[in-house]
């Protein structure tokens, strides 16, 4: 059983990768730190939580992370997560509190306990990760892998339609992403070149076959309504999933072994992820498994079986 701890944000596409996590026999969620991204980390946290109770897993731990970017200010508006921060989809609180110690001292306590076994979903910002790095330089040795949907590395066969935006978690804290992901740690990456291709029939295919009675279903809808309110594409939900899934099933994802770096400067290139597997880049300590295919059609169907009966 692989051990993970999920590094979140948690909007409505976090809290169904997290529905997904713990409905998974595969992996044991040792815990969930959380950070500000699409929200402020004292609503997300609260919003794992919630998630949490929703799914009856109240005994999986939360840790509060990082307010801000490393060097960066962060201003927060409603527009992707909603004025709840979950899509406007109004979960109950839950009566939880998150534990005492902040995230990056609940990672390292947990990684120091499980050595060489604990893997990191990070489907968030990554400050909680670089804070974790710059505080504790020893944990690069004993972190498992970091998978991750975050960053654009140029690697999906069809380039027709090719956009070489960074990724928003990246872009929202590109020092801590740096830190990280030229870090050295092995970065399985499922960016944008597999997110990027998710679409709205496996949307349409969830809420078609799930069962309209469970939980899950019932979030996911008001999610859904949420976003074609609001103009937002409804598979957008689906991302942070992602990560879970292939963590779940590494069969779904079909990878391209190299190395990375991000910028932190420029207008254009802020955030940018430039992946390689020679060249200048070669000399450099990163290892990252950059994602170019995703079986979108086995991945609907693990959400089928596990979040949707």
């Amino acid at each position: 059983m692989k051990k993970i701890i999920i590094d979140c944000d948690p909007s409505a596409d976090d809290a169904l990768a997290l529905m997904l996590a713990v409905n998974s026999p595969e992996i044991s969620v040792e815990g969930i730190t959380t950070v500000s991204g699409v929200c402020h980390v004292d609503l997300s946290t609260e919003n794992a939580l919630k998630i949490l109770a929703l799914c009856g897993r109240r005994e999986i731990p939360v840790a509060k992370g990082a307010g801000q970017p490393l060097s960066r200010q962060l201003v927060f508006d409603h527009k992707y997560c909603g004025k709840d921060g979950l899509s406007e989809t109004w979960v109950e609180a839950s009566g939880l509190q998150p534990v005492l110690e902040p995230a990056v001292e609940f990672m390292r306590r947990k990684i120091m306990e499980n050595p060489g076994e604990i893997h990191i979903v990070s489907i968030a910002p990554m400050t909680n990760l670089a804070e974790l790095l710059l505080r504790y330089p020893q944990m690069k040795q004993q972190i498992a892998s970091i998978i991750t949907i975050s960053g654009s590395y140029g690697v999906a066969p069809d380039k027709r339609e090719w956009d070489p935006r960074p990724g928003w978690n990246i872009l929202v804290d590109p020092e801590a992403a740096k830190i990280v992901i030229e870090s050295g740690i092995l970065i399985q990456a499922a960016g944008l070149d597999v997110t990027g291709t998710l679409d709205n029939q496996m949307v349409e295919r969830i809420l078609t076959k799930g069962n309209k009675e469970c939980r899950g279903y019932r979030f996911f809808q008001a999610a859904v309504d949420f976003n074609e309110r609001n103009g937002l594409e409804p598979y957008s939900l689906l991302v942070d999933a992602v990560a879970v899934a292939v963590t779940v099933c590494p069969d779904l994802i079909d990878w391209i072994e190299g190395k990375a770096a991000v910028e932190t400067r420029g207008e254009v290139t802020l955030g940018q992820t430039l992946f390689g597997t020679r060249g200048y880049l070669s000399s450099r300590e990163s290892r990252v498994r950059a994602a170019y295919r995703l079986d979108k059609e086995n991945m609907t169907d693990i959400l089928l079986e596990r979040v949707f009966t």
